[in-house]
Formats: C-alpha cells, sequence, structure tokens
C-alpha cells in the first residue's frame, strides 16, 4: 500500500503517545529530564509546515491533527493529565507563529471560529469537532455522517485523525460505539450461512508479539465438533504489527483474501466449518485507513468495534467471542452483541488483549482492575437474559503453569509450525492454550453440559486428528476456490 503521508516524525509520535489518550491517562510534557519538550515539538511543526525537514522527518497534517486536537481537549482534564507549565510556556512564547499555521490547524486550537471545510464532507466533520473538541458526545447520526466522510476519502488527514483521536479521548458513549461500528459493515450487510450454529471470533487487529495466538486452531478444533466458526482480522495494523491469523494462514499456505461469498461456502462445507475474511475484502474502505493509524500513534475507536465486527449469522444459534484490554469497554462491547441479537456473547480479558485465556490467572479482579482471564458474558435462553462475570482460573482445570509460556519465536512461520505440530498431538503449552480455549470459551457459551465435558470434547478433537483434517482441508480448498 503506498505511503500517503510524509513521516510520521518520532519524536511527535512520542509526544503524542503522551498526550493523545484519556483525562485519566494523559501525561503532560516537559515535566522532568527526558520528556518531550512541548517547544521542541512546535518547533517541529513548524519547521515540517515550511517543508525544512526531508520527507522521512517530517510532521504529518495527520500528526499535526491529532496533537492540536489532543492539546484542546486537555484544557478541561484535571491537574495531573491537564497542560503542564511547560506546554503553557511553550504555546505562549510561539502564539504568533500558532497564528500563521493553516486554518484547520488554528480551529483545532480553537483560535479559528468561522473554519468550516472543504465540501459536504468535511463540513460535517467539522460541526463534530466543535462538540467533541470541548469534551462532548455525539449522537449515534451526527457520528456516522462523520465516519462516512472520513471513509470516503472526504476529509483533510488533520481532521480525519483529530475526529478519531478527539472521540477516543473523551471515551466513546454507546451511542458513538454503534456508529463505529455499523460505518465499516451495517446489519444489513451480514450474509446468512445454512448451519445450525455460528462463532464469531474477535481478536486485536495489531496482533500478537508475545504469545502464541491459537485462534485459527481453536477455530479447526470447534469445526471437528460441529461447530462453525467466523474469524476475521488484516494481515497488519499498528501499533504491533504483530502476528495475525491472516499470516499465519498464509505461512500454512492458504487463502487470506477469500471473499465473504467464499468464505460462507467454507463455513457450510461440513468438512472445513471455518473460514478467516480479511477487512481487505469486507471493508476495503476501513482498511486504507491503516496507514493513518500509524499517524494518530493510539488506537482509535475502531479498535474496539472492528473485532465486534459480525459478518455472517446462521437461521439457527449465534454468537460472539471478543478479547479486551481497557476496563470498561467490555459492557460497551457486550451492549453492541445483544444489539445485534446474538445468542450468547462472551468477552475475555487474555493475552495481549485477546480473547485467549492465560495458563495462569495471577492477580484476580479488583474493583478498579480486571486481571488477565476476566470473562463476562450473557445468554439470550428463551428469551430470558441470563449474565455473568468471574475471574477463570486454569488451574481449576488441571492446567498449573507459574507462569505463562512465551514461544521462542514470534513469526506467523513459528506459530503455523507450533499450532500443526499441536493439532498432531504434540504436547506442551501450545497444546494447552489450544485445548484451554477450544473448551472454555464453548463452556461459557453454553455449548457444552459443563468445563470438563467441553474440555474433553476439544481434546478428542485434537487426539483424534479430525482438527488438524478440518484444518488441512481449509488450506486446500480455499486455495481451489481461487
Amino acid at each position: 500500500m503506498p505511503e500517503p503521508y510524509p513521516g510520521p516524525n518520532e519524536e511527535m509520535l512520542a509526544a503524542q503517545v503522551r498526550v493523545c489518550t484519556g483525562p485519566h491517562q494523559s501525561r503532560p510534557l516537559g515535566l522532568k529530564p527526558g520528556d518531550p519538550e512541548p517547544r521542541r515539538i512546535l518547533e517541529l511543526v513548524f519547521a515540517s509546515l515550511k517543508g525544512d525537514l526531508p520527507h522521512e522527518q517530517q510532521v504529518s497534517e495527520a500528526q499535526m491533527g491529532a496533537f492540536f486536537a489532543a492539546m484542546s481537549i486537555r484544557r478541561k482534564f484535571g491537574a495531573k493529565t491537564g497542560w503542564s507549565e511547560a506546554e503553557s510556556e511553550a504555546f505562549d512564547h510561539y502564539w504568533d507563529e500558532l497564528d500563521q499555521m493553516p486554518d484547520d490547524l488554528r480551529f483545532l486550537l480553537n483560535m479559528e471560529s468561522n473554519f468550516s471545510g472543504e465540501g459536504e464532507g468535511e463540513t460535517r466533520v467539522v460541526m463534530a469537532l466543535r462538540l467533541i473538541l470541548r469534551g462532548g458526545h455525539l449522537s449515534y447520526d451526527a457520528t456516522r455522517k462523520a465516519l462516512d466522510a472520513t471513509l470516503k476519502g472526504e476529509v483533510r488527514p488533520s481532521l480525519m485523525a483529530a475526529l478519531l483521536i478527539g472521540q477516543r479521548m473523551n471515551i466513546e458513549e454507546g451511542e458513538e460505539v454503534r456508529a463505529h461500528l455499523d460505518a465499516v459493515r451495517g446489519p444489513e450487510e451480514v450474509l446468512t450461512v445454512d448451519v445450525a450454529s455460528l462463532t464469531h471470533f474477535g481478536q486485536p487487529f495489531d496482533g500478537a508479539a508475545r504469545y502464541f495466538r491459537p485462534t485459527l486452531f481453536v477455530a479447526a478444533v470447534r469445526a471437528a465438533l460441529g461447530r462453525a466458526t467466523v474469524l476475521h482480522g488484516v494481515d497488519a495494523m499498528p501499533p504491533k504489527r504483530g502476528v495475525t491469523e491472516e499470516l499465519i494462514l498464509q505461512a500454512l499456505g492458504a487463502r487470506g483474501d477469500l471473499r465473504p461469498e467464499e468464505a460462507a461456502r467454507l463455513i457450510e462445507d461440513e468438512e472445513v466449518g471455518f473460514a478467516y475474511v480479511s477487512q481487505r475484502e469486507y471493508a476495503p474502505m476501513a482498511y486504507a485507513l491503516s496507514d493513518l493509524r500509524v499517524h494518530i500513534a493510539k488506537r482509535p475507536p475502531w479498535a474496539t468495534t472492528e473485532k465486534v465486527q459480525q459478518l455472517f449469522s446462521c437461521p439457527g444459534w449465534n454468537g460472539m467471542v471478543v478479547g479486551f484490554y481497557h476496563s470498561g469497554y467490555e459492557d460497551k462491547i457486550l451492549q453492541l452483541m445483544r444489539e445485534r441479537g446474538l445468542d450468547a456473547g462472551l468477552v475475555i480479558k487474555g493475552e495481549e488483549g485477546t480473547s485467549h485465556y492465560s495458563l495462569r490467572l495471577g492477580k484476580p479482579s479488583d474493583a478498579e482492575r480486571k486481571a488477565i482471564n476476566h470473562t463476562q458474558g450473557f445468554s439470550n435462553a428463551s428469551g430470558e437474559i441470563e449474565t455473568w462475570a468471574r475471574d477463570v482460573d486454569p488451574g481449576e482445570y488441571g492446567f498449573r503453569y507459574q507462569e505463562s509460556p512465551r514461544p521462542a519465536t514470534v513469526s506467523a512461520e513459528a506459530y503455523a509450525k507450533l499450532g500443526m505440530a499441536a493439532l498432531k498431538g504434540e504436547k506442551g503449552h501450545v497444546y494447552d492454550r489450544i485445548l484451554l480455549n477450544a473448551g472454555l470459551t464453548d463452556c461459557w457459551l453454553g455449548l457444552s453440559s459443563g468445563a470438563y465435558e467441553a474440555l474433553a470434547e476439544a481434546k478428542e478433537a485434537i487426539d483424534s486428528g479430525r482438527a488438524l483434517a478440518h484444518l488441512e482441508r481449509y488450506i486446500s480448498r480455499s486455495v481451489a476456490t481461487k
């Protein structure tokens, strides 16, 4: 994919990481030695606007938009996360230079009240930003209109970055979260597949950088048990650009570019029973903004909602399993699932923000912090909603590890080999991860009579070779569909 922006400037990125976050996490600039200096950051902006920096070192328009929007929003933060004395002094010192910046940047700093943007799309985003920059929230319709213009490329990078960072910093409310989900792919675009049950797994799009990623192999186990599964994601995404299901599939020789219609046929194929769909195929306009995400430094609201994307539904039972990290988003994710009419949904605070249970529980949850392996969910049986929330301790089921092991090599090729070896019966922490996650997620979804029964079913699917056979058929038949 071509790089549409200069830079990004690394010094500005370091500043953005500190200030482009919420009211409790932002860290002011220039508080102590080693912090990014606000005067230096502004000087980099002015030099970039004049074209005085090499292309690869320039502060991009997207970086400027994210930074200045964050600075505006932080004016209303408390003493610990609002403006530092050094920031106030820097902006006062360079006020004349700031006043000479382009009108979009001056608008983001509340220095240009008459700015309305160019064209209908930008006007919608500017209207939204007038509220966002004051710490306010948007309606569903206002969010959708602004996001639709952004996805269509009708908005300059500074305003796109300001919109995404601004809503994240204000901590999106329910209507905004739903709009971000629907803007990428709405409920009217969900395809029907002819299976008895269907489960979507949503993992962070930026992949794994530390722990083995078992989702693909869990899908093969579930397929062997007659539980159709949907996986979706991308090849690589900032900030981590870690190992994803798409990269593992490519390492195994499978296609990572199935169209939704092709994936549906593999899901319906009883000898396969699962499929992966790339965002490139089901939402190309959203995927085209992946470079913007490099320049805004922090995760946009889409980092939450893209995990909840529903691509297919079946006439029978529909469920979803999603990973999360930041406390507070679990309830919003579950609400999205309920609004989509799912029969059951799980959110799990797994390793690296995934739904993958760690092999060790560690410190339990408390009122302020959810533990790794915290599980929350709902089921809708006969119109009665049942909910639950608890920490899951693998030790209760015989998985006793002093620490959660990491693979020696972190790469798609290494993960592909490890996963295939486990499905061939090779015991170890990778086998245990696949077994634990296949069994316990199905238990909590209500697809097995209990945890021990679910683990026994998953173990049989692996040890009999049936899970491996489903994965091998997926690899061969995905290629054959081209």
